[in-house]
Parts: structure tokens; C-alpha cells; sequence
């Protein structure tokens, strides 16, 4: 029963090792060695994306975002206390972004509001702003967290917003991951299937008998070979020699 117990427990590890080594591979390949996560959303709009805090500030490292006008449109791009941003959009039709989707590295995005959008340009709110008819980038740093950032199409419209974080412990978390998957792979696939290791016969005790008895044999008589009888000579010795008779021939 303990034996059952002990591979049912071995079977499990191997499978939870197997888990961990792959996902910690995935991460570790999709990351590279710089720890480099990428978010795309592809809007295709004309309407201001919103960017807040609860996507920007969410990690301990810098966040770089990077705007790209569709064929021979133009970006605008501004940064802003998060209050302020959501008042100046107030209850326009724009996007907001409010998470990511790791697996397809997805910017998720959401529909919000109903009225026109006024010109965002000309508030005097913005900490930094830019425009470009290429891809335009800012980066923000999480020590004036929090932050926001509006992208708006000057000209045509946002083909795609990318949100870029690197952060090289996630490469080495993702890598240990990998690692410790492995030693659980290999810990559970020992106890569900235990080498069984064949006992060899103990070899057989060196007898020296035959030795002895061969050495003896040359040292003891040999059976065969003839020896004196006391009894055959002593009935030789009182056996009366014969006598010769001789036959008379006289005349």
C-alpha cells in the first residue's frame, strides 16, 4: 500500500515538475534574456486611447509606449496626471486600455463614452507631449507614478499601441522556474518508477578439497598395487617341498 501510495505521490510531482519546466521555457524564450514584455492593441481609430495608471504603474519598471499612425495618418501623444487626463476626455468616445492578455501578449482594450471628442491638443494640462506621422514612443518612470498617457490620430488613425516593459528579473524567475520544474520531473519519475536493480548471485565459496585430496593422492599408496600377504608367505613356508621320484631301471 505504501508503495501505491509513494508512485501515486512520485506520478503527481512529475506532472506538476512537467508543468513548471514548460511554462518556465515558454517565459524564458518569449522574454529573452533582457526580460522583454511587449503588449500590442490594434485599435484602427481615430478616437483618443487612454492608458491609465492601473496599466502603466502595475510593475516596478519602466514602461515604454510606442504610437503608430496607420498608411499617411499622424499621432499625437501626451502625458498627464491620471486625473486630468479623465476629466479632459470626460465622457468622449474613446478607448481605455485595462489589462494584458499574456498568452497572445494582447494590450486588452474597452469602448467607453458617447459624446464627440474635443481637441485634446489644446488643453494646458499635458506634462509632456508629441506628435509624429512615424511611430512615436514615450517612456514613463515609475518613480512619478501615477501617470497617464492619451494617444489620439491627428490625421487618419492609430493602427496599433504597443506597451514595452523590460525587466530582467522575469527572465530569472522564469529560468529558476524552468529549473526547479525539472528537479520535480525528475524526483517524481524516481518514485513512480523505481529502478529495480537485479541482486547478483554471491559467488560461490573457493573450495580447496579437490586440491587437497589430488595432493593427497600423490602422497597415499595406491590401491592396485600388489602388497605381501603374512598369511600366503606363512602357508608357502610350512608347505612340504616336493619330492622327485626316480623309476628304477635295473634289470
Amino acid at each position: 500500500m505504501v508503495r501505491v501510495v509513494v508512485r501515486v505521490a512520485g506520478a503527481l510531482l512529475a506532472l506538476l515538475g512537467l508543468a513548471l519546466a514548460a511554462v518556465g521555457i515558454w517565459f524564458a524564450t518569449q522574454l529573452g534574456g533582457t526580460g522583454t514584455a511587449t503588449f500590442t492593441a490594434s485599435p484602427g481609430t481615430a478616437r483618443p486611447i487612454l492608458l491609465p495608471p492601473e496599466v502603466l504603474n502595475r510593475v516596478d519598471a519602466d514602461v515604454t509606449v510606442t504610437a503608430t499612425p496607420g498608411a499617411g495618418g499622424r499621432v499625437w501623444m501626451a502625458l498627464a496626471n491620471p486625473s486630468d487626463a479623465t476629466a479632459v476626455i470626460g465622457d468622449a468616445r474613446h478607448l481605455v486600455a485595462t489589462g494584458v492578455e499574456v498568452p497572445d501578449w494582447l494590450l486588452e482594450t474597452r469602448e467607453r463614452g458617447t459624446e464627440q471628442a474635443a481637441d485634446l491638443a489644446t488643453a494646458e494640462l499635458w506634462r509632456n507631449q508629441d506628435d509624429a506621422d512615424e511611430p512615436l514612443s514615450m517612456t514613463i518612470s515609475q518613480a512619478d507614478a501615477p501617470e497617464a498617457v492619451v494617444v489620439v490620430a491627428d490625421e487618419g488613425t492609430v493602427a496599433s499601441v504597443t506597451m514595452t516593459i523590460n525587466n530582467k528579473t522575469w527572465f530569472v524567475e522564469a529560468v529558476v522556474a524552468a529549473l526547479v520544474g525539472l528537479f520535480l520531473l525528475v524526483v517524481g519519475i524516481l518514485l513512480a518508477w523505481p529502478r529495480h536493480h537485479r541482486s547478483r548471485p554471491a559467488p560461490a565459496p573457493t573450495s580447496t578439497s579437490t586440491d587437497d585430496s589430488s595432493a593427497e593422492g600423490d602422497d597415499a599408496p595406491l590401491d592396485d598395487a600388489p602388497a605381501d600377504d603374512p598369511a600366503a608367505t606363512s602357508d608357502a613356508e610350512d608347505r612340504p617341498a616336493p619330492t622327485e621320484t626316480t623309476k628304477d631301471t635295473t634289470p
